[in-house]
């Protein structure tokens, strides 16, 4: 990173750089999740660090200077959409959700042990929550009721995946849909779910 981790993009591509990295972690592209969590959790400047820790801003800015004239520009908040539909992975699948795609980026060893977030949405509340520690990864997820949902496990083995202590693909509930190149995906109705990938 050239840039030493930093965003250094105007307001046109700081609407993308995240969900590009995003996909690009997903299609196996070698470092484009580390790249991501580390232009999140910047706290010099350039960043979103720099504004609320070392300048005490409670908003977003025009531009990434100090002496930037408002601080309501909210261009540069799809930091905060990321932080929903990336990192919890939260995701629409059809208008007004109700077909839900639950798809977290993950990162092992770097960036955050665990994120949780919720979405009000028409159908109900939707809320995804997932930590990371040495023995693997647990993901908690509630979709609400006349809803369907498409949760993408971390990982690429469905033997290391369970729910609620049960294989996954034997869990009530919980279809086995198929594996992309870094998740395990199952198909699930409203309710409740606990899934957990060991790292053994």
């Amino acid at each position: 990173m050239t840039r030493k981790g930093h965003e250094e993009v105007g307001i046109a591509g700081s609407r993308w750089i995240f969900p590009v990295l995003t996909q690009a972690a997903h299609d196996g592209v070698p470092d484009a999740a580390k790249a991501a969590y580390a232009i999140a959790l910047q706290t010099t400047y350039p960043s979103y660090g720099y504004w609320i820790q070392t300048l005490g801003w409670t908003g977003i800015g025009e531009y990434w200077e100090a002496g930037s004239r408002t601080r309501t520009h909210e261009m540069y908040g799809s930091i905060v959409q990321w932080m929903y539909e990336e990192l919890a992975g939260i995701q629409a699948a059809s208008p007004g959700f109700k077909a839900i795609n639950i798809r977290p980026l993950i990162l092992n060893g770097a960036g955050s042990s665990n994120v949780a977030a919720t979405y009000k949405s028409v159908h109900g509340l939707i809320s995804s929550a997932w930590t990371t520690d040495a023995s693997g990864i647990t993901l908690d997820v509630t979709i609400p009721a006349n809803t369907t949902a498409t949760i993408y496990v971390p990982g690429t083995d469905p033997s290391k995946v369970t729910e609620s202590g049960v294989l996954a693909s034997r869990a009530p509930g919980v279809t086995y849909v198929g594996t992309t190149l870094d998740a395990v995906k199952y198909a699930v109705g409203s309710g409740t779910y606990h899934f957990t990938v060991s790292s053994r």
